[in-house]
């Protein structure tokens, strides 16, 4: 194994977090059961480490998992109490174990660090909603949560703790600096160097690539514009990058491209210092001043002559650099926000920047709607976590189970989101607890009711669970936590070698409860949904085209105004969520088999391509007035709609025999035919007046949109070709 290589940086992950978990749970424990004899409180302390610090996967630092974990203690005493107060019938312990599974699971959609306590939390209410029914004892119970998770927190910040992470301003201001230094270059030929700093600097920014502790994925204000800010600077260094390809094909840069770098490399350069220090970002203001006339500047002169190769890449360059200083405009303004700065242009607060001006609770409520929905994996996982935990409360209740938490513990440990999974997992977990009941059985009659014997073997016992469990998998897993959990109860209250088959017993249970709630409620997990929501990103790019060409073609009289475009965008932006939700899930759920799968990525990419150009172009200065150019447009824009409307029905139905549209590159010579003539004052050098008109301003406009379109184009033929098995093609 290679030094430092991912196994070993995870083997030390593993130990690093059993001893921190051994050490708290056990000083915890200890503390209660022999220095304060408190009994029910030496459990709750104990158990409550277990759940926070094994069960629950925080991520992040050692700081970052002690912060989250003291930010459980409002919610996690809340739960100790619910569950203690509901324990009083089993009627109400199962509702609430309905409606509370449902609430934890779901709060996943706060981020990463909130979806890996939920597991820990549940165990939080699990284990006092069980007889006795025994509200005195709510202050020791409440009493050892809080000690337990103290303990671990500090645990985890001293303790082998994991090593921080660069904090994703910081990312954001390497990739502004990449993005400066290409900025920088003014022609000639490519910059070797700063390309392949930006293109590293853009893939530390995938969220893939990105530590969840880091990623910026909750509803807050904050958290929205450092995810805003990341795809305006990857979408950045990917246009400049795209445009210094071009320049080895077509001269130098003219001088309003030359003047548009500059503003731009100034904007992002003092971006990325404000993001270094955490003040208010650079104003807008010169960088938008350079971008108005660049967008007019022999636009119209640029139209008449696109049938030639020179005049189209000297085209697609101005029309990359337009873009580029668009997308850093975007990049300045979410820092400013980042800063504090809520003064957003209103041109862009109405879509782009819609959530600058809204207060926290319409953040959060948006996105807990966005996920309310069948059609949402999170809103999945949740309804069968729910239904599987308030079916096992209830069969304990009614059967009387004498250790009944054992049985929702393997409801909650062993369920997983496919069937498949479940079964595999249930298998192994039932043999592990086999061998692990026959052991703690040995144990329990070898050693009875010394106390001191069991202190001593607690730590060793414990500390080898929580090591080999997380790297062997779920038999070890399963074995180890029972020998785990008869060494605690044995110095709790006088036990038999009895509570090892009654372990066996409950953990069996608990794996039908799972088994069956995997078979009724979405048995194949992200796999039925995946495609669904694919095709809905599909369909919503067909509409934003739609749209967005609405929008930017002046229409005649008593023809109807287009949607509105603030709605549209979050159309689009909710049908993006829901499918890379499922994306996520699907790749992490084994297979039975390893065929060919789709490149998902591209359409998510031809969806966040819409997305860009329906927030960007509406909001540009001058409107498509020419009837003839606005009728090739709109023909154009229907062509690519239709495209992604039928790929849209493709993905639905899993037809693969599927008529396919025509995904051809956009016919530029209609273009030509219907582009008006240039002016006097708009040849190759000239630089009248009337290049900077409303005539110049339509042409631009018309321009940037065609580039859009061919984009998007590009996208649909790019999954096609993928679907039928074909290789892509080149361009």
């Amino acid at each position: 194994m290679e030094r430092g290589g991912p196994g070993l940086r995870e083997h030390r992950a593993v130990v690093g977090n059993a001893a921190r978990v051994t050490v708290a749970a056990c000083a915890a424990f200890y503390v209660c059961r022999y220095g304060l004899d408190a009994l029910v409180m030496s459990l709750y302390a104990a158990f409550s480490v277990v759940a926070l610090g094994a069960l629950a996967g925080i991520p992040g630092s050692g700081r970052q998992r002690a912060a989250t974990t003291l930010m459980a203690i409002p919610a996690g005493s809340a739960l100790v109490t619910l569950g203690t107060l509901l324990a009083v019938r089993t009627w109400a312990a199962v509702l609430g174990m309905l409606v509370i599974g449902f609430m934890v699971a779901y709060a996943g959609i706060a981020g990463p660090r909130i979806a890996g306590a939920a597991p820990g939390m549940q165990l939080l209410y699990i284990l006092p909603c069980f007889p006795p029914y025994a509200p005195d004892t709510l202050d020791q119970r409440v009493y050892g949560f809080l000690l337990g998770t103290v303990l671990l927190a500090a645990a985890q910040a001293l303790i082998l703790p994991e090593p921080a992470t660069p904090p994703f301003r910081a990312l954001l201001a390497d990739a502004s600096d990449a993005a400066a230094e290409l900025a920088d270059h003014h022609g000639g030929p490519a910059p070797r160097d700063a390309l392949a700093r930006a293109r590293a600097a853009g893939d530390r920014l995938r969220p893939s690539r990105v530590p969840p502790a880091d990623l910026p994925a909750s509803p807050t204000l904050a958290h929205k514009a450092m995810a805003h800010a990341a795809e305006a600077v990857r979408a950045l260094l990917a246009q400049l990058a795209a445009l210094h390809g071009e320049a080895g094909t077509c001269g130098s840069y003219r001088a309003e491209t030359v003047a548009l770098l500059q503003a731009i490399g100034d904007a992002v350069r003092q971006a990325a210092h404000a993001l270094r220090g955490g003040r208010p970002g650079p104003s807008a203001a010169a960088l938008q001043d350079e971008l108005d006339p660049a967008r007019a500047h022999r636009a119209v002169a640029a139209l008449a002559r696109l049938g030639a190769d020179e005049r189209l890449v000297s085209l697609r360059r101005r029309a990359l650099a337009v873009q580029a200083a668009d997308s850093a405009v975007v990049l300045v303004l979410a820092t400013r926000l980042l800063g504090g700065d809520r003064t957003v242009p209103e041109d862009r607060a109405g879509h782009a920047f819609a959530y600058a001006r809204a207060r926290g609770p319409q953040l959060w409520w948006r996105r807990l709607s966005t996920h309310f929905t069948p059609r949402s994996v999170i809103f999945q996982n949740a309804c069968r976590f729910a239904l599987g935990l308030a079916a096992a409360r209830a069969i304990a209740g009614v059967l009387d189970l004498s250790h009944g938490f054992w049985v929702l513990l393997a409801t909650l440990t062993l369920t997983r989101t496919t069937t498949l999974e479940t079964r595999s997992v249930v298998r192994r977990a039932l043999l592990g607890t086999l061998v692990g009941a026959v052991a703690a059985g040995g144990l329990l009659a070898l050693v009875q009711d010394r106390d001191t014997v069991y202190a001593v073997v607690l730590p060793v016992v414990m500390f080898s669970a929580f090591t080999v469990g997380p790297l062997r998998g779920p038999a070890w897993a399963q074995g180890g936590f029972t020998l785990v959990v008869a060494t605690l109860f044995a110095q709790v209250a006088p036990v038999t070698w009895q509570l090892a088959p009654t372990r066996f017993a409950d953990v069996l249970t608990g794996s039908l409860i799972g088994l069956a709630c995997g078979l009724l409620a979405w048995p194949r997990g992200a796999g039925s949904e995946l495609r669904r929501s694919m095709a809905g990103v599909c369909a919503a790019v067909a509409d934003a085209v739609g749209r967005t060409t609405a929008r930017v073609v002046e229409r005649t009289a008593g023809e109807p105004a287009g949607n509105d475009l603030g709605a549209g965008v979050l159309a689009t932006h909710r049908a993006l969520i829901l499918a890379e939700e499922s994306l996520a899930q699907y790749q992490s759920e084994p297979r039975e088999k390893t065929s060919r799968q789709m490149d998902w990525p591209a359409v998510l990419a031809a969806g966040a391509h819409a997305r860009r150009g329906e927030r960007l172009l509406p909001g540009r200065p001058g409107r498509i007035t020419d009837r003839a150019v606005g009728a090739w447009l709109r023909h154009a824009a229907g062509q690519t709609a239709d495209g992604y409307r039928v790929l849209a029905e493709r993905l639905r139905t899993g037809d693969s025999a599927a008529a396919v549209a025509d995904a051809a590159p956009l016919d530029l010579r209609g273009l030509v035919a219907v582009a008006p003539a240039p002016s006097a004052g708009d040849g190759p050098e000239g630089g009248g007046a009337e290049g900077d008109g409303p005539p110049a301003l339509s042409a631009a406009l018309l321009v940037d949109c065609v580039i859009w379109l061919d984009t998007l184009t590009a996208d649909l033929r790019r999954i096609h070709e993928e679907m039928d098995g074909r290789a892509p093609s080149p361009n």
